[in-house]
């Protein structure tokens, strides 16, 4: 990081009694040594000049012999001096970007965009916190519940002091994404940093101590100036937990530290069973975490039908009143999920029938009981089908423990979550089904079961 460069410039290449040195003495003389000073200043400037020439002489052969060394001494001075400009400009982008939040976007069209004021102020809430906080957040929701849209809506809303991060698919875009959230440069086009980069060649793990430093000196401003602490949200951080746990585990350690130091709040994102066992594996961190984690749930029915009939247009007119016999339709197929909805508006608008749709809806469920391997002959399937009538039996409801009674080990009864037939809601800590179109699945697909 350039300042972390500059700052070390400073310290170590321009020691202290070298400044010190720079500076005129402070001697106070009276007239009658007046004389004495000039003579002294004459004899040490005489002096200085002659080692200064011998100075000068045995200096000037090494350089007309040694040109490289002119050229690479010159353009080491220019990037230190351009260092020092970029810490300096650096420190103001991140100050900024506290002050006015980095206010994401929401990649989605106003016609699709479905308003949860509910959750938008429980996400509000969250993001404003109070000056001693002392804990973290976790925000959880199955795939396709809109958590993305939900977070950066109410970041964008709140605005002064939240800064959202959004983890990338993949770990070598990581430093992108803590520079974008940031507003910072990435810092890979001083001429010292190609240097140092030659010598690590091959080498693209993410720098995210140095991001880190930055947010704690961004934060540290920003609480100092308005009496409470800033948040950070994490965002996908699922896309961390199959190789690069460590990185989750840094980030882990980081939210509780700064909890544990009132300097910000940090608030993860997740939609995977695996990542909520990765972070509550962590029993040393873990309290630091709110006891209650927000989970994200579907939409009602009157805010799907709301979708359905006011945003997407699926209605029609029967004797001067609006029938909304096929949004109702289906809606019972695929339940609240938006990104499900969505998905049979799309279908639905252009010109599919409902049949063609439950029909495509009900081939997906069957390739993800083949991922989850609880097809007939397959390794899960008596424990499948015990989880299934269980869930029958009991209100589509089962408690996390008795549904992990089903399977030989734990590891087996969360690897068959991760296939998403079955959804964990930790917040409630139970189990049921993932979606509204499984439930219709198991009904209508009952003997291949």
């Amino acid at each position: 990081m350039s300042f972390v460069r500059a700052h070390y410039f400073y310290r170590n290449i321009l020691p202290s009694r070298q400044i010190s040195f720079l500076q005129p003495p402070k001697i106070t003389l009276g007239k009658s040594n007046s004389h004495f000073l000039r003579l002294s200043q004459l004899k040490t400037f005489t002096k200085s000049v002659s080692t200064s020439s011998s100075l000068q002489e045995e200096i000037n052969p090494i350089f007309t012999a040694h040109p490289f060394i002119t050229f690479f001494s010159s353009l080491m001075l220019v990037d230190l001096i351009y260092t020092f400009c970029q810490n300096k400009c650096t420190k103001y982008h991140i100050i900024k970007t506290f002050e006015n939040g980095n206010q994401p976007k929401v990649e989605i069209s106003h016609s699709k965009y479905l308003s949860r004021s509910e959750m938008i102020d429980q996400l509000k809430n969250i993001f404003n916190p109070h000056e001693d906080q002392s804990f973290y957040h976790i925000i959880y929701g199955i795939n396709g519940i809109g958590k993305s849209t939900l977070v950066k809506t109410a970041s964008k809303e709140v605005g002064q002091g939240v800064i959202y991060v959004e983890i990338p698919a993949s770990v070598y875009d990581l430093n992108e994404a803590f520079a974008k959230a940031l507003n910072m440069s990435p810092n890979k086009f001083t001429f010292t940093n190609r240097i140092a980069r030659s010598f690590l060649e091959g080498s693209k793990e993410p720098e995210l101590k140095q991001y880190l430093e930055a947010i704690k000196y961004g934060a540290e401003v920003y609480k100092k100036k308005h009496g409470k602490p800033p948040v950070i949200i994490y965002d996908n951080v699922d896309h961390l937990v199959a190789k690069h746990s460590k990185i989750l585990d840094l980030l882990q350690n980081d939210a509780k530290k700064s909890a544990d130091d009132k300097k910000y709040i940090t608030v993860f994102v997740s939609g995977k069973n695996s990542t909520f066992n990765k972070m509550h594996s962590n029993k040393h961190i873990w309290p630091h975490a709110k006891k209650l984690v927000m989970e994200i749930g579907e939409l009602s029915k009157e805010e799907s039908m709301n979708y359905l009939v006011n945003k997407r247009g699926i209605k029609t007119m029967k004797e001067g009143r609006i029938d909304t016999t096929e949004a109702e339709k289906l809606y019972e197929l695929v339940g609240g999920n938006i990104m499900d909805l969505s998905n049979v508006a799309d279908k639905f608008l252009n010109n599919a029938s409902f049949e063609d749709i439950k029909q495509h809806k009900l081939n997906r469920v069957f390739r993800k009981f083949c991922n989850a391997k609880l097809n007939k002959n397959q390794v899960y399937h008596k424990a499948g089908k015990n989880v299934i009538e269980a869930l029958l039996y009991n209100n589509k409801m089962l408690d996390y423990l008795t549904y992990r009674k089903f399977f030989n080990n734990p590891d087996e009864a969360d690897e068959v979550l991760e296939a998403n037939v079955f959804a964990h809601h930790p917040e409630k800590h139970t189990v049921t089904f993932e979606s509204r179109v499984i439930e219709r699945y198991v009904q209508e697909n009952a003997q291949y079961i």
